[in-house]
């Protein structure tokens, strides 16, 4: 059985750790959180060297602000190995990662997965189960072990993805925000709020430093997700201004059959 280790346990790497437990090896910056890891039983290395120098198939589940440092120190410590390393990461863009060290063979991950709140505490066990796992490639060792997470790899080109996540990840993160941020400055109106504006922005609870990296990193398709979206809103802008009430049905009525036929 492949070895496997976790850099960085937030929201998506302390899940995965506690789904492997003992079988997992992790390690951290955060002191804290290795701690938590460690009293579940779950074993840590004591260094991003000696973590790369213990597995055999590394997941890199650090934000877009810190991976590549986190990449470039696991290819120093790589160099030194025997036998090349799988490393795979969690990002949720699959933008071009420069391998300089013959001993790291790099497939870009990203599970289809997650909750508005981060850290090693948020993490569950569950997170992955019945989730999609995309790949930028088939690798049957990984593949082996995000099935035991309870999720099933799906291979994509990077460029795919990339234009899939903006339509179904990161566009809702902006529409969230702009619900909120165009919200006129009145405690009585947020008193009214149910259920349906709370599930519509759910995920603006989401930390900012998360949102604004997968938005930036994306920024071509999210822009192009956001112009198609704005031709959407006008189009129900103008059908009301016009008092055409047939279209502003028949818009609810083909949005009501697109979420009832694929969600």
């Amino acid at each position: 059985m492949a070895r496997v280790g976790i850099v960085g346990i937030g929201l998506i790497g302390g899940s995965i750790a506690k789904k492997l437990g003992a079988d997992a090896i992790v390690w951290d910056s955060n002191e804290k959180s290795l701690a938590a890891a460690h009293a579940l039983g779950i074993q840590t290395a004591t260094s991003l060297d000696d973590l790369v120098n213990t597995v055999d198939v590394l997941f890199i589940g650090v934000p877009f602000a810190a991976f590549e440092s986190v990449f470039e120190g696991v290819q120093v410590a790589a160099a030194r190995r025997e036998k090349p390393i799988v490393v795979t990461n969690v990002l949720s863009v699959m933008n071009p990662v420069e391998v300089t060290e013959p001993n790291v063979h790099f497939v870009a991950g990203h599970p289809m997965a997650g909750t508005e709140h981060s850290g090693f505490d948020a993490a569950f066990a569950e997170l992955f189960e019945g989730a999609r796992w995309v790949l930028s490639a088939h690798h049957t060792e990984l593949e082996a072990i995000i099935a035991r997470l309870g999720a099933r790899v799906i291979v994509l080109p990077a460029g795919q993805h990339n234009e899939a996540v903006a339509r179904i990840s990161h566009l809702p993160h902006v529409l969230a925000a702009a619900q909120l941020l165009a919200m006129p400055e009145d405690d009585e109106i947020f008193a009214l709020a149910a259920s349906s504006f709370r599930d519509s922005t759910r995920v603006a609870a989401t930390a900012p430093e998360l949102t604004a990296g997968m938005v930036t990193n994306n920024r071509a398709e999210v822009r192009r997700a956001i112009e198609a979206i704005r031709g959407v809103l006008e189009e129900f802008a103008d059908a009301l201004e016009n008092g055409d009430d047939q279209e502003v049905f028949d818009m609810f009525e083909r949005a009501k059959l697109l979420r009832d036929e694929n969600l």
